[in-house]
């Protein structure tokens, strides 16, 4: 099982970058005495880069990645610090130091957010992943690869997101969870359309290769060696130079077929396979493929009956698998003792099948042992963190009231403030608002004082003048006495409407008016209004009565209302023009009103403007308003003066 774990980690082994050739030391050198001369910029962090990806394999990489994180740090590089730390990892991943490869992901992972390095700090996560899996530590496997999927989805890294189905996979089928294990690779598998990469599709079909032939699935086991040899031929061919660097997968692929023909019973093309890859077979091949190789030569020789080759073959990976791969070794030794039993000596395989049943005791009881103290260290680990995650919460559930009665507090006092200013801005506004009408008033009663002064100046010279006249000629002739007198008696009256007037607009206004409320026929008062116009106008103004109403009972102060209409249907001042009025009374749509209409009315006819019309306009407007009525002046279709003014039907007398 180790031995299956080992090479489903070793296929996605290229994901740790893309394989160079080894280095001469005589460039190293030229390097790094170019190195000298360069100044701190970022062709001399590239340079630094270049010499620790050829020292990869060696001590050495340690102490230039320091330099390279030391310079990036200092040159606020983020980019080339995260590269730095990814060559210790894969350094440490190399060397199997799992504690040293958390420590420097933990260092990593700031300068992966500020330089964008998903895709290092992912594969990064995946060399602890694998050593979890290859220590079989699988529950630490498992949670660590579903989060590095939960990170891969919120960083939105496709490269992420297959890598952690891979490791999900290899953790799976470490415990024999096959289906789920192969699930995860088909999911990681439907990714690769979705990323260019070559290096990820080999990882990923390779994965699915091993996984094909340890569940003897030969269809999708010809399946993937197909794609893969498809994508390895295309790559290659583009890029010629770089078919050296493929050894690895190349003779993984070759090694494959030839189980894949081995198992069809056509050892004739499984030998042309184990041919081509022994081509790629090398003293850097890395041992677990070198294991893949006599192995596959020991299945083909056993199916050609040829045991003592066969057994020849078995005893290299025996050799091999011995100090490090305990159950692998103990499988081997069972194929062993199966060949002796093939080549009908028995008597040699049966102390070992005794020694492979005693080792296989020995290695269930340790594994048990093994993951019942894993399971009591994750026990262990998640009650701590749960203890953690609780006081934590308490903490911040604490903070969380005291920051809530804060803000409580400071929205209350902002609502106070708010609520004052508000109070405060309101105030100016009505200040502002009454300071600009007691300015208009001012400027209206000194203009009203202004006009009042001329007209009641006028009536009152010519009283004071003629009476001073009429005391200071003792013998004036009696015609010319009467003519003065009846002078004075005009100039009288005017001042006194005058005086009157300006009476009644201030009560209105002041709303301190009595009126003699009663109950009035609305017709009988318009022709009331009628004749006394009449009785004033001497015949120069005639007036048209239009209604439809016979009677129609209103609560109202007759003489003011007749006076108001009064002063519609006549002159405002002396004027002997003839002028035609139409009078019309109606009630509004909802019966609740009756409307005053009166056409050319000679008060409202801009050629009469003056202060006492000002002052008439005004006493009729508070009269009917205060009535609830209203009045306003308009034109007809002829351009005339119109005057409407309306009155309720249900004024209730106070």
């Amino acid at each position: 099982m180790k031995q299956l774990i080992f090479t489903l980690i070793l296929s996605c082994h290229f994901l740790t970058g893309m394989p160079t050739a080894t280095p001469s030391s005589a460039k190293r050198d030229s390097l790094e005495r170019l190195l000298t001369s360069m100044p701190h910029d970022s062709a001399r962090l590239q340079m630094i880069q270049d010499i620790t990806r050829m020292e990869q394999t060696n001590p050495n990489c340690i102490r230039y990645s320091d330099m390279l994180l030391q310079e990036a740090i200092a040159q606020n590089n983020p980019k080339y610090a995260g590269t730095a730390l990814y060559f210790q990892i894969i350094y440490y991943y190399n060397q199997n130091e799992l504690d040293s490869v958390i420590q420097k992901i933990e260092k990593m992972e700031p300068f992966v957010r500020e330089g964008n390095l998903w895709d290092y700090y992912f594969d990064a996560q995946r060399c602890q992943i694998d050593l979890y899996s290859y220590r079989e530590q699988i529950e630490f496997a498992i949670n660590k690869s579903l989060e590095m999927y939960q990170k891969a989805q919120e960083a939105n890294n496709v490269r992420g997101l297959i890598g952690a189905k891979q490791c999900l996979a290899n953790a799976y089928m470490g415990t024999g969870r096959w289906e789920e294990g192969k699930k995860a690779l088909e999911e990681a598998h439907m990714l690769l359309p979705k990323l260019d990469n070559v290096i990820v599709h080999n990882s990923v079909l390779c994965q699915l290769v091993s996984l094909s032939k340890a569940k003897d699935d030969f269809e999708n086991l010809k399946k993937y060696l197909d794609e893969q040899k498809s994508i390895l031929e295309d790559y290659i061919r583009k890029n010629p130079t770089m078919e050296e660097a493929f050894q690895d997968p190349l003779i993984f692929n070759e090694l494959y077929y030839a189980y894949y023909y081995l198992e069809m019973n056509q050892p004739h093309p499984a030998f042309e396979h184990l041919q081509k890859g022994a081509k790629y077979l090398t003293p850097h091949t890395y041992f677990m493929y070198r294991v893949l190789y006599y192995d596959a030569y020991a299945l083909y020789y056993r199916r050609c009956k040829e045991y003592d080759k066969a057994l020849s073959q078995l005893d290299s990976t025996i050799v091999l698998l011995q100090e490090a791969f305990s159950s692998d070794y103990v499988n081997q030794l069972s194929a062993k003792a199966d060949i002796l039993v093939e080549a009908g000596r028995s008597q040699e395989a049966l102390p070992i099948y005794e020694k492979v049943l005693q080792m296989k005791d020995s290695l269930v009881t340790e594994l048990s042992d093994k993951q019942m103290k894993l399971i009591q260290s994750n026990y262990h680990i998640n009650k701590i963190a749960l203890e953690e995650e609780q006081l934590k919460n308490k903490i911040q559930l604490i903070v969380l009231i005291v920051i809530g009665t804060t803000l409580i507090v400071l929205v209350f006092f902002m609502l106070r403030i708010f609520r004052v200013r508000k109070a405060l801005k309101i105030a100016e506004s009505e200040t502002r608002k009454a300071t600009r009408i007691a300015e208009k008033a001012n400027e209206t009663k000194n203009h009203f004082l202004a006009n009042m002064s001329y007209n009641i100046r006028i009536p009152l010279n010519g009283v004071v003048g003629f009476s001073q006249l009429i005391a200071s000629e003792p013998n004036m002739d009696e015609d010319t006495r009467k003519e003065f007198s009846a002078i004075i008696q005009k100039n009288t009256e005017e001042l006194m409407q005058l005086v009157n007037d300006v009476l009644d607009l201030s009560r209105l206004e002041a709303n301190m008016m009595k009126f003699q409320i009663q109950e009035y026929d609305a017709v009988a008062l318009c022709n009331d209004a009628i004749y006394m116009a009449r009785m004033r106008n001497e015949e120069t103004i005639e007036i048209y009565f239009d209604t439809h109403i016979e009677t129609q009972p209103i609560t109202t102060d007759t003489g003011r209302l007749i006076q108001a209409l009064v002063s519609t249907l006549t002159y405002p001042q002396k004027n002997t023009t003839h002028r035609e009025i139409t009078f019309t009374l109606t009630r509004d749509d909802s019966g609740k009103q009756i409307c005053f209409r009166i056409s050319n009315s000679p008060l409202a006819d801009p050629e009469f403007n003056s202060q006492e019309v000002s002052i008439r306009h005004d006493i009729n407007r508070l009269l009917l308003q205060h009535f609830g009525g209203s009045y306003n002046i308009t034109a007809d279709e002829q351009e005339r003066p119109v005057i409407n003014f309306t009155y309720p039907l249900d004024i209730i007398s106070e």
